[in-house]
């Protein structure tokens, strides 16, 4: 196969058996979008799933629909890159519960037609993770050479390792952890403040509505980014100099 990073495959699959969730609800069938790259060998012992952050998606070394930019891994993923794809077949999915392409509370009600919203189930990283095992059953793979992942999906490889230890020979985890702090929890309760508050929330019915609750995102996303990086980097990107104007 060609070593070229447009050698990619767009992909979205339906898996019609149900998903148990941790809370104790059943999804009856998954959608999951997911991108590959490199070729997959005859023994299939290849296979290294990367796992995208919380603000990440699918398209993890391929240019994004929606924005044009690069992927948001283009330096690691890739031909002769440390994630070599003419060595690797690469899979990253589109984690349960975003919205793009994955089941979420964007996927349509079936009864009605209309965005699911707040009627679709609280899910964990454990139940990412097992829908990422069911598109692998679908592929065929039992085992992967590989889990991958930085910050939540860090989290993922983590769940990946207690959860399916047997289905992958090793985990490699980035800036992450197994649980967030008092503070961490803290900050997101505060993001979460941010988004309910914006008028375009309508409780959480804004999909049903044509809105976005935009500028309560774009807080919450300010009050995030405070959490991912260091006193030295914050100072050097928002210290006391002033910016042009």
């Amino acid at each position: 196969m060609a070593s070229l990073l447009h050698d990619i495959r767009h992909h979205s699959v339906t898996i019609t058996a149900p998903l148990p969730l941790d809370s104790g609800q059943l999804l009856p069938s998954v959608t999951i979008a997911y991108q590959s790259y490199g070729a997959l060998n005859a023994d299939r012992s290849n296979a290294v799933l990367i796992c995208h952050a919380l603000t990440g998606d699918q398209y993890v070394a391929s240019d994004h629909p929606a924005t044009g930019k690069p992927g948001w891994w283009a330096r690691m993923v890739g031909p002769g890159k440390p994630i070599d794809t003419d060595r690797f077949h690469v899979i990253c999915a589109n984690v349960l519960g975003s919205c793009m392409g994955t089941s979420g509370p964007a996927s349509p009600d079936a009864a009605t037609g209309t965005p699911l919203g707040m009627h679709f189930p609280v899910i964990t990283i454990t139940d990412m993770v097992r829908a990422q095992a069911m598109l692998l059953d679908h592929l065929g793979i039992s085992r992967l050479h590989a889990v991958v992942g930085g910050s939540m999906g860090g989290m993922q490889a983590l769940a990946w390792a207690a959860t399916y230890p047997d289905r992958l020979a090793s985990a490699l985890v980035i800036a992450s952890a197994a649980r967030h702090s008092a503070q961490n929890i803290a900050f997101h309760e505060v993001g979460r403040q941010a988004i309910m508050a914006d008028p375009d929330w309508c409780h959480g019915d804004y999909l049903s509505e044509g809105r976005n609750p935009r500028r309560g995102l774009a807080v919450a996303r300010m009050a995030a980014h405070i959490t991912y990086l260091s006193e030295a980097a914050l100072h050097q990107k928002f210290g006391r100099n002033l910016q042009d104007r």
